[in-house]
């Protein structure tokens, strides 16, 4: 029997599994981990033990679960949380820990200014996304910057998957769809990095990795790498792509007008199309399989983030009662929740949390929660973030609707996906059922196809996925009563944002200011321990 490995590097988790050569599920596992976050507006992984070291425990648990010998692994492929930016020396060392994709907000000046350099148009039309913290390079111009002496001593910058890449096989590549996260440095009509682009914003193009399709072969496992991992030396090694990107290919969402609407720590709304437009509000990758095919993307900056965030924080009870009865803290908040009325008896929450991507890409938008009483408990506050992550996808499919793009069918996948009551308050909300496969899912799924499809073990893979996800498992119906009740609700939420954007900015500028004292402050005290 032959197997094809995929493993997916998550914001709070890294999961992996085995598929046989039929592409059946052989085998899974899964890690959780967490993220650093030292300053509020700051997320961070260390590269070596979270990534590296996760993958290793992976491919280990999986190398145990099945039990199958190396050898009959005929292929690896991964994806991970896009786009990081890990700066490495030439060594390969990180330098630092990697600062993670959109939620990580640090860089909200250096955007302004590339912004103003370039103009909103100019990025528009050269990145096909506005100019914000999901793109890589006002990450980097803030490293560069605030870390000058740490920039002077990079050689490359990697992106999460690629950094796997380069530790199992040692070359430094990306693929075309995640090059579309470095924005203006990438040449998107082209396929190729933008020197002139580069320069302009003072980067060397030597920094940047080759650029191949995801399911292209990256090299084969190193001796060095074999022996970490467990994985047989000289096994074929495909380049990878972002975890949004495999979770689609296996969602299997390539007919027109689909969506597929990823419920992940954010959330991701992509609809294939064969044109590339310009769109405010949305942003364009490259599709990862199919030539002259792209995504149209919009996306929330926080939606499981806020659900592990409430967890941590108010759901000690519901954690303890997990040890002891092994039903999912999240599955007893939700049991609470669905006791809730619509609307959560007169609370809006606006789930800005990490700033906001599209469509209003503030990086200073905050939470809001609205209309509390001393008659809220918990559970309101819980349903209550649910209904708010669905108004903020509410806001991303009226852009698809009034930017032409017809939706046909949604198809819904992810961990939050699991949720029968999220995915009734979102289906609710935005006024469409949702599909929910009955083939085995997910950005793990997805990137051990892409070793099927770059071992050869299969041709088409689009075909392939199409043909297996015919049929689904359920369909979860909007109800339209709910979406009426909804829609007087999320008109507040409209509202809401407008009326308080200019403090939520003030508020930014006041914790910025005060964050920046307080370091300065640390720093004198430390030389005069000195």
């Amino acid at each position: 029997m032959r197997y094809v490995l995929g493993v997916d590097i998550g914001t709070q988790g890294i999961k992996g599994v085995l598929l046989d050569e039929a592409l059946n599920v052989a085998a899974k596992a899964y890690r959780e981990h967490d993220y650093i976050q030292p300053r509020p507006d700051w997320f961070e992984h260390d590269a070596e033990k979270t990534w590296w070291g996760g993958f290793k425990e992976i491919v280990h648990q999986l190398l145990k679960k099945a039990p199958i010998s190396s050898s009959e692994i005929i292929g690896a492929g991964y994806s991970a949380i896009a786009p990081c930016m890990l700066p490495v020396d030439e060594d390969g060392r990180p330098l630092r820990n990697a600062i993670l994709y959109g939620v990580d907000t640090r860089s909200k000046k250096e955007i302004i200014e590339i912004t103003q350099m370039l103009g909103e148009e100019k990025i528009l039309e050269t990145a096909k996304r506005p100019l914000g913290t999901d793109l890589i390079p006002p990450k980097m111009l803030w490293y560069k910057r605030n870390e000058p002496d740490k920039y002077s001593k990079t050689k490359r910058i990697f992106t999460a998957s690629n950094y796997i890449t380069y530790k199992l096989t040692g070359r430094f590549m990306l693929d075309y769809t995640q090059a579309a996260g470095f924005g203006p440095i990438y040449d998107f009509g082209k396929k190729q990095w933008n020197g002139e682009m580069c320069k302009l914003l003072g980067f060397s193009s030597d920094l940047l990795p080759e650029l191949k399709h995801c399911y292209d072969i990256a090299g084969t496992v190193t001796p060095r790498a074999s022996a970490e991992t467990g994985l047989m030396q000289g096994t074929p090694v495909v380049v990878g792509s972002g975890d949004y990107a495999t979770e689609l290919i296996s969602a299997g969402g390539f007919g027109p007008g689909e969506v597929t609407l990823i419920y992940g720590t954010t959330a991701i709304i992509s609809m294939m199309t064969d044109r590339a437009p310009s769109v405010k509000g949305l942003s364009v990758t490259p599709h990862p399989i199919l030539e002259n095919c792209f995504f149209v993307n919009g996306g929330t900056a926080t939606m499981g983030a806020l659900t592990k965030w409430f967890r941590d924080n108010f759901g000690d009870l519901e954690k303890i009662m997990q040890d002891r009865t092994g039903i999912n803290a999240y599955t007893l908040l939700s049991c609470q929740a669905e006791k809730i009325p619509v609307g959560a008896e007169g609370l809006v929450i606006l789930p800005y949390f990490s700033g906001e991507r599209a469509p209003i890409h503030d990086p200073l938008a905050k939470g809001v929660i609205l209309g509390l009483t001393t008659y809220h408990k918990r559970a309101h506050l819980y349903r209550a973030l649910l209904e708010g992550t669905a108004y903020s996808l509410r806001h991303n499919f009226e852009v698809f609707e009034k930017c032409g793009f017809d939706v046909s069918r949604v198809i819904a996948c992810g961990g939050g996906a699991n949720s029968n009551l999220w995915v009734q308050i979102v289906g609710d909300v935005i006024g469409y059922d949702q599909s929910i496969p009955n083939i085995p899912i997910g950005s793990d799924i997805g990137s051990a196809y892409l070793a099927a499809k770059g071992t050869g073990l299969i041709g088409d893979l689009a075909s392939f996925i199409t043909n297996r996800r015919q049929k689904d498992a359920r369909t979860v119906r909007a109800d339209p009563q709910n979406h009426a009740r909804y829609t007087d609700y999320y008109r507040i939420y409209r509202r809401l944002y407008e009326s308080v954007k200019s403090d939520m900015h003030a508020l930014a500028e006041l914790a910025e200011n005060h964050m920046g004292k307080m370091a300065e402050g640390s720093f004198r005290l430390g030389e005069a321990d000195r």
